[in-house]
């Protein structure tokens, strides 16, 4: 017997442990989002913050947003706002904050992406702070940010044209000291490179060890999702070089390649952090076409996993699309590149729609590893659209692709690996087989060998079957010849003397008539006989089945015979016996009425003409739980047991020199075993010589409900 591997028991439990994960990990972020919602942080209402009171010291951090002032196509020093000039001149427009200033209307129409603006807050703090935070994202596409009236970071160079400003994604976290009073923030900002512009993430206000601390937790998280993604993808690549054949490791490894690689330059921007001085558009080519492809890996990914339900045009058609699209993101300037994303932004939603549709239809059809894979693209699929949407800045939510791809390569590393697993374990089952067939050769010689005997045996039982089958054709050619040519022969006699005038009186003619109608009518029922078996064994019989109560079945044949064998001076009883419980008396079967009437008739034909004068027939039903059955019991001269096998083929009988004028045409038996046999159930018999015999047939019950 063959052992079960380990790597099949955790095939078959992976998805307790996976529910588990995901259960703890959706019960940490409720807990964690409650927690941020109790916090009930205050919003900035006309430019002005008011964090008196808050209690910033306990909070640790707090977003800047809400409205701050937007001087549009205006590049102001903190000098400038803070003139009563200026503040007589120039109104400042309103924006929440974080947003991108295309929806924002000034002066009534919305600017779009290119232009510059100065931002100002102001924040009121209960007291001097000696240890404060500020942390600036990356903006789009410049920035130069001061914080009571001194400078203390920038990004690029803000300009107020496309030839003036230098685009750069330079994320900081800038610590400074409060001395008391209102905390002025002044942020300039130009983007004249990408269609979104603005400070599109939220500004953060702290203490510096907190604002540190949370964002060493982000960028190790972020690091630990990138390098889980490039190791994978290293990984899977690296089986290749193993086995070619596995195209579904190449894609997947290429897919978390160019997934980890884009995943650098979202979320917090590892790479603006780790290695700043790379040239932003590089930068952003490089995003874009790892965004570009990733998406015609995945798809071609899942074609070789599930070929009939992801479909080899539509994969064609994917991968042209990513080929036009990186092209494009090398050839495009800025700012008309990042007009691409969109476009493309809507070829995956439909792409996604796509293949969830082709892995539904892999799940209904039980593929192997499908309801794994769904689960992995759904989770990924989600975090997508949710990150599309933040970068329409449709949604504030977003930039959490990483963390649904994690779910997804975690669920689609296991399919791959369990098909090692599985192909291990054959591996194994296949050479612990031919272990046990090299050392059990002998033994499985003598099986087959002792194999071999048996079917030997079967085949000379067969034979003798066969022999005994020609003998009985032999017989009844023999025996049609014998009753058809005695009963012709004497025909022929009778009709010659008649014709001969041998026979002269009136009242001798009347006999022989007598006698030729005789033999005539034992030859029609020897014919009508051999017709009606014939027709019996080829299943060509019309049967009327009907359901029938056993109660009706006993009444019916109760007194059917009594007269008959009366008139043969017989003794005729009938016997009823019920095993089945009170509850369940009453019981059907399903019968041709007349067709059972004719094999009991057969039944007790054959037992009168074994039974002396004066003898008993009795005839028993016995209903039991599944079946009716009934009994002809005589006590006449019996079977000898040399015959008893052979009572039901046809043309058999024991007197060999019957005919058919004093006796039955000898298909009787034969053809009540056929109709017995076509109403699924069984006939036999019994019998000791001297002591009479028993004929009996069993009748299936119908179940319930039939």
């Amino acid at each position: 017997m063959v052992s079960i591997s380990r790597n099949y028991f955790y095939y078959k439990w992976f998805w307790v442990f996976i529910s588990i994960v995901l259960l703890a990990a959706a019960i940490a972020g409720v807990g964690y989002y409650s927690s941020a919602a109790g916090k009930s942080a205050p919003r900035a209402v006309q430019g002005i913050m008011d964090l008196e009171g808050y209690g910033l010291e306990s909070y640790g951090t707090v977003q800047l947003n809400g409205e701050w002032d937007m001087h549009w196509m205006r590049l102001l020093t903190p000098e400038e706002l803070a003139s009563p000039e200026h503040a007589a001149v120039e109104q400042a427009t309103p924006i929440v904050l974080p947003e991108v200033w295309n929806r924002v209307l000034v002066d009534g129409v919305q600017p779009g992406g290119s232009g510059h603006a100065t931002f100002h807050l102001k924040v009121k703090l209960d007291g001097p702070a000696s240890d404060l935070g500020l942390k600036l994202p990356y903006i789009r596409t410049a920035y130069k940010a001061w914080v009571n009236g001194e400078p203390v970071a920038s990004s690029g160079t803000v300009g107020e044209d496309i030839l003036t400003s230098k685009p750069q994604y330079t994320p900081n976290l800038i610590r400074f000291r409060h001395p008391g009073g209102p905390l002025d923030i002044v942020i300039q900002v130009s983007n004249y490179h990408h269609r979104l512009g603005g400070i599109w993430k939220p500004v953060e206000l702290g203490s510096w060890s907190a604002l540190d601390s949370k964002l060493r937790r982000e960028l190790a998280i972020e690091t630990l999702v990138v390098g889980s993604l490039l190791s994978m993808g290293l990984y899977h690549i690296g089986l290749i070089a193993l086995r070619r054949q596995e195209k579904g490791s190449l894609y997947f490894g290429l897919f978390c390649l160019l997934i980890g690689i884009r995943a650098f330059f979202t979320g917090e921007g590892v790479m603006y952090y780790f290695v700043p001085e790379v040239h932003w558009l590089t930068e952003l080519r490089i995003e874009y076409v790892c965004f570009y492809m990733g998406v015609p890996a995945m798809i071609m990914f899942m074609h070789s996993l599930y070929p009939l339900e992801v479909r080899s045009g539509i994969v064609r058609l994917i991968l042209a699309l990513g080929v036009a699209f990186s092209a494009a993101a090398f050839l495009i300037p800025p700012p008309w590149v990042t007009y691409t994303t969109p476009a493309f932004q809507l070829i995956t939603l439909l792409t996604s729609g796509y293949l969830l549709f082709g892995l539904g239809r892999a799940v209904l059809r039980k593929r192997d590893g499908a309801l794994f894979a769904a689960i992995g693209a759904s989770a990924y699929v989600a975090t997508v659209m949710l990150d599309i949407m933040y970068y329409n800045q449709w949604i504030k939510l977003g930039e959490v692709s990483s963390y649904g791809l994690l779910v997804c390569v975690f669920m689609t590393s296991f399919i791959l690996s369990s098909k090692s697993a599985k192909a291990y374990v054959e591996v194994e089952t296949l050479s612990r087989q031919m272990r046990e067939m090299n050392t059990g050769l002998e033994h499985k010689i003598r099986e087959r060998t002792a194999e071999l005997e048996r079917i030997n045996r079967s085949l000379e039982r067969m034979n003798d079957d066969l022999a005994r089958m020609e003998t009985s054709r032999r017989h009844l050619l023999s025996n049609i010849s014998h009753d058809l040519g005695t009963p012709m022969t004497l025909i022929q006699g009778y009709v010659e003397a008649l014709i001969d005038g041998v026979v002269s009186q009136p009242e001798q003619q009347q006999k022989y008539l007598k006698l030729i109608h005789n033999r005539i009518t034992g030859l029609n029922r020897l014919i009508a006989d051999l017709f009606q078996l014939s027709k019996l064994e080829a299943r060509q019989m019309d049967f009327d089945i009907q359901p029938v109560s056993t109660d009706d079945f006993i009444r019916y044949f109760d007194e059917r015979y009594e007269l008959e064998l009366a008139g043969a001076g017989l003794k005729f009883e009938t016997v009823a016996y019920s095993l089945r419980p009170e509850a369940h008396r009453q019981a059907i079967v399903k019968i041709d009425v007349d067709r059972i009437d004719q094999v009991l008739t057969n039944v007790i034909y054959n037992a009168v003409k074994h039974t002396l004068r004066g003898g008993l027939i009795q005839l028993h039903f016995i209903v039991d739980e599944h079946s009716l059955v009934v009994q002809v019991q005589d006590n006449g001269s019996g079977i000898d047991p040399e015959d008893l096998p052979y009572i039901f083929d046809r043309f058999y009988k024991k007197d060999k020199s019957r005919n058919t004028a004093g006796g039955g045409s000898g298909l009787g038996l034969a053809i009540a075993k056929e109709i017995i046999d076509y109403h699924g159930g069984r006939i036999w018999a019994q019998s000791r010589v001297g002591q009479g015999a028993c004929i009996a047939f069993m009748l299936p019950l119908a179940k319930g409900g039939e």
